[in-house]
């Protein structure tokens, strides 16, 4: 996988926090939606609690039964913007190819 670059145009300020939050199936560890949220330079702080709830009402919005969903919160924006599962032993995030998360979505 490619380290993430993340681009700026102009005078954008520079992302100085990221958080991700996967709301993933328990016992397979698909994540059915994700959540980022980049904080930038002199912008406000986004709790983790703000983010978690951010996900849920975005994830409902969208029609995902979020009662069931379990919870995993990452700082690594690789996280939020490549395909990813979560390894249901360890409850760590694993790369996936997109190829895989095709099938995953059938």
């Amino acid at each position: 996988m490619k380290p993430l670059q993340i681009s700026y145009a102009g005078r954008a300020p520079k992302v100085i926090a990221t958080r991700v939050v996967a709301l993933y199936d328990a016992e397979t560890g698909r994540i059915h939606h994700s959540h980022t949220v980049h904080i930038h330079k002199g912008g406000r702080d986004v709790a983790e609690q703000e983010a978690i709830e951010a996900a849920h009402r975005h994830a409902r919005r969208l029609g995902h039964d979020t009662a069931r969903l379990k919870v995993k919160v990452s700082t690594n924006a690789e996280h939020g913007h490549f395909p990813h599962a979560i390894d249901v032993a360890s409850g760590d995030f694993v790369a996936i190819s997109s190829h895989m998360a095709d099938r995953k979505r059938s």
